[in-house]
């Protein structure tokens, strides 16, 4: 009896260490660390906006970092976003692929399991107050297909204008505006600047910082169109 206690013993310890082994190596959500809040800005001379830059690390359950991770991240359900066609980046930012087909932005990660995200895109909220809109956690963000969670996305240039000069701007400011006045107070990821959970004074204080900065003065050449 006492041998067949100590087989299946045996035989429980090496399933366990088989199990380790294959999640060994494969992306988790729970020791890979993400932002809970993203936001889309402008470009000023062929560079975005540093103030929207983020990064992700991927790691596996054993907490070891994992190079050359497909990172994903999923705007399908951003049904008032644009993500710019192409993506200028800045100074130690990934590589970055825009899918419109599929309203994703995707990058590897580096040696250290980092990438280095600067998007560029806008809302699409000419007035203020107008939907769809984007609730809380719209995208979703995965490492070689394995899911890391989701971040709310804001974006400073509301009123979806694109090219030279026609960045972040005053009209951007009457859309917020809107928002902001909105009967009922509802929620619009759009216009949490400070990722708070709410739209408030705050975020004026946030945008008005990015604005005067002159980093986000030109939109996208071109953009995808929000999620039907």
């Amino acid at each position: 009896m006492t041998g067949l206690v100590s087989k299946a013993t045996l035989l429980t310890v090496f399933g366990l260490v088989l199990a380790g082994a294959a999640l060994a190596g494969q992306p988790n959500a729970s020791t890979s660390s993400k932002p809970a809040c993203i936001g889309l800005t402008g470009s000023k001379t062929g560079v975005a906006d540093p103030k929207g830059q983020f990064t992700i690390t991927v790691r596996d359950v054993a907490n070891n970092t994992i190079a050359n991770s497909n990172v994903k991240i999923d705007f399908s359900n951003c049904v008032d976003m644009h993500l710019g066609t192409t993506q200028p980046g800045g100074p130690g930012v990934s590589a970055m692929t825009v899918s419109c087909a599929t309203h994703s932005i995707s990058a590897l990660t580096n040696a250290s399991g980092v990438v280095t995200f600067r998007i560029i895109g806008s809302a699409q909220n000419p007035t203020g107050g107008v939907l769809p809109k984007s609730l809380s956690g719209c995208a979703s963000v995965s490492a070689d297909n394995f899911a890391l969670g989701t971040v709310t996305v804001n974006a400073y240039n509301e009123d979806g204008s694109t090219g030279v000069g026609t960045g972040v701007g005053g009209n951007d400011l009457s859309a917020w505006l809107g928002d902001f006045f909105t009967a009922g107070n509802p929620y619009f990821g759009r216009s949490d600047f400070d990722c708070s959970g709410a739209v408030g004074g705050n975020d004026l204080s946030v945008w008005l910082g990015l604005f005067f900065a002159h980093n986000s003065d030109d939109g996208a050449t071109a953009q995808c169109s929000p999620a039907p």
